[in-house]
């Protein structure tokens, strides 16, 4: 009997030993754990590891087997998802600016705007033959000269006979007579606007009966009666 309690004394160190040897061994397993891990961004406060209480039992009494209390995972840091930069957007591009210049206009003048002077105003004559009396050596014609111009002016009176007629004025009145032959100029004025006035002559003549002018115009317009 002595010699079994002497056993009983000396295995009850023994578990001591082993309990305490089990317990370093969870630190060192919870400690290479957290180092494995890395440190996370927010550190948590270490875990504390109390190892077990070495239970007491009595001498000769079968110790239950010990099972070594696994490590408690620590919890992976959760590593903070770091905000992804949105990519700016591609500045759009700008579209090319076309160098080229507009092309030049024809510039297109209006053509200036010609003024038509009116022409001044200028008399215009019309006239009239007419024979007052004739004889065989002699005769009397007038002309009636009318203005129907816009402006007073003189005028100008061309008689013409036949050259066999042998006419040769002798005599005027209210004119003034140049020529000679068959062919006799009448002038006078001015005269007004609608004015109207008559110049006669007296004549020879080689031939008997009625002599009628062949010719007879006021600035070129023929007399009418002749």
């Amino acid at each position: 009997m002595p010699g079994k309690h002497s056993t009983g004394q000396l295995g009850l160190p023994r578990y001591s030993f082993i309990a305490a040897a089990a317990t370093l061994l969870v630190i060192l397993v919870a400690w290479v754990a957290v180092r494995a891990a890395g440190p996370s961004e927010h550190p948590k406060a270490p875990v504390l590891v109390v190892p077990p209480s070495t239970p007491v039992v009595e001498a000769g009494a079968v110790l239950p087997a010990t099972t070594p209390a696994s490590p408690s995972a620590s919890a992976s840091p959760s590593a903070s998802a770091s905000p992804s930069r949105t990519p700016s957007a591609s500045p759009t591009p700008s579209p090319s600016r076309t160098s080229a210049k507009p092309s030049a206009r024809a510039t297109t003048k209006p053509a200036p705007v010609r003024t038509t002077t009116p022409p001044p105003a200028a008399a215009s004559f019309t006239a009239r033959y007419q024979t007052g009396a004739t004889w065989d050596r002699g005769l009397i014609a007038g002309v009636q000269v009318t203005n129907t111009g816009a402006a007073p002016g003189t005028w100008r009176v061309t008689i013409s006979y036949d050259s066999r007629a042998g006419i040769r004025v002798t005599n005027v009145w209210n004119a003034q007579v140049s020529g000679g032959g068959n062919t006799w100029t009448f002038t006078g004025g001015p005269l007004a606007p609608g004015a109207g006035m008559s110049f006669g002559f007296q004549a020879t003549k080689q031939t008997r009966g009625t002599v009628r002018p062949t010719a007879c115009a006021i600035g070129g317009t023929p007399c009418s009666g002749a």
